[in-house]
């Protein structure tokens, strides 16, 4: 059986993380430790729900505001990543999974493209131009 580099990688992390949880349970004990990879795991699926159902309404509401939709679906992306690595078991996925959760979002206005971009805000129903007849 040849596993290669990303195998290789995937299976130390996996022993890192049950050696880590073996420490944990050695300090805090068999129930604390149960109870924290339960909660991991059901915290994970709330995310990756919440990330799920957020979608379009999100998507909508920045396409709506003019902003690019690149940004919703990158904070969206994270937080299901994020869920994903908080079912996991071990403290090292979790850590990484609070940062990505704690990641800051920011969202850009799109850029003008050109000079004829038109911007709009919401309730204008005037839109700015030049207009030229060519018969």
């Amino acid at each position: 059986m040849r596993l290669g580099f990303a195998g290789i990688i995937a299976v130390a992390i996996l022993a890192l993380e049950l050696v880590g949880i073996y420490q944990i349970g050695q300090r805090i004990g068999l129930f604390w430790t149960l109870l924290w990879l339960i909660g991991g795991v059901v915290a994970g699926v709330m995310v990756i729900r919440r990330a799920g159902v957020g979608l379009m309404p999100e998507l909508a509401e920045s396409v709506r505001r003019g902003h690019e939709p690149f940004g919703v679906l990158w904070a969206t992306g994270r937080r299901f990543v994020a869920g994903v690595l908080l079912m996991l078991p071990g403290a090292g996925s979790d850590v990484l999974a609070l940062l990505l959760l704690l990641w800051p979002t920011r969202t850009r206005p799109l850029a003008a493209r050109g000079a004829a971009a038109q911007t709009r805000r919401a309730g204008d129903d005037v839109i700015e131009g030049e207009f030229r007849r060519e018969d």
